[in-house]
């Protein structure tokens, strides 16, 4: 497929962050899965309420040039020939208008055959929509940078809102910013942070990823105001198996350096049980609670 310039613009999010693309020409017919997949339910059904809606214009009008050819229609009534052709491309065909003459009997085949047609598409794409994967993983708010088993270590949370087992789970976390080059000119770069564990055999409940600041890090030797001069920005992606329906999930969240909490550590969301008798206790409410390092 050959893409052609255009100059309107149109609104994209990369890692969450908005950007304005020129240059491309819109193309919502030749991607038209893509495009359905991506749209939000009410904006779905409501193209395809304006799809039915015009078609059955189309063949209305159609069957208004052909005279008085539905039987029992009104002489010249377009109204009767509009709920004739949704009676005919909803294949109901309740049988008190019918097709008078050849001509009506062409356009009555034509539009059985779109109707058809169109019913397995739609139905497709709802399965299809129905069916996709979706994860219900709950970030935290924040990214914190805090001491941890003696040193420094950006820390991110996730939790698993679904609780039933995820396995295979596995999370990356990167590391966004620009940097200036000797030409004057500013590139975006994308680091991969190294994790101490970026691998759970079962994810269920909630799982801390900590990348330490060492010698190797990206982030080593960076003050504050370097990472925002650097337009820093983190994108934390997570993938894995759920057992209950079979499918790989995959699910991303961006911080940006506001999002950013220095000298402060997660506070612990589990609360051990008091007796033999009672589980420990996890509030997910706390998902996104910090607090100043000690």
């Amino acid at each position: 497929m050959i893409l052609r310039a255009s100059n309107k613009s149109k609104k994209i999010l990369v890692a969450d962050r908005e950007f304005l693309a020129r240059g491309l020409k819109p193309n919502l017919f030749g991607d038209l899965f893509h495009n359905s997949m991506r749209a939000s339910w009410p904006a779905f059904f409501a193209g395809f309420a304006c799809y039915f809606l015009v078609m059955n214009l189309l063949f209305a009008g159609l069957f208004q040039l052909g005279g008085d050819c539905i039987a029992n229609a009104r002489p010249g009534a377009f109204l009767d020939k509009f709920f004739f052709s949704v009676e005919t491309l909803a294949t109901v065909g309740y049988g008190d208008m019918h097709p008078a003459n050849t001509y009506a009997h062409v356009i009555v085949t034509l539009e059985i055959f779109t109707g058809l047609s169109t019913l397995a598409v739609y139905t497709g794409l709802i399965f299809a929509r129905f069916a996709r994967p979706r994860a219900r993983v709950i970030f935290a708010d924040a990214l914190v940078l805090g001491p941890h088993a003696g040193q420094l270590t950006l820390m991110a949370r996730l939790a698993n809102a679904r609780h039933s087992a995820v396995t295979e789970a596995e999370a990356e976390l990167w590391f966004i910013f620009a940097e200036n080059l000797g030409e004057g000119r500013r590139y975006i770069r994308f680091r991969q942070l190294a994790l101490r564990q970026k691998r759970n055999p079962i994810f269920v409940l909630s799982w801390t990823l900590f990348h330490p600041i060492d010698e190797q890090s990206p982030l080593s030797g960076l003050a504050s105001d370097d990472i925002e001069a650097m337009e820093a920005r983190f994108l934390l992606i997570f993938n894995g198996l759920d057992e209950a329906s079979g499918q790989r999930l995959n699910v991303r969240r961006a911080y940006n350096f506001s999002d950013l909490r220095f000298g402060h550590v997660f506070s612990d969301i589990v609360t051990p049980s008091t007796d033999d008798n009672s589980p420990p206790e996890v509030d997910y409410r706390k998902i996104h609670h910090t607090e100043a390092a000690q």
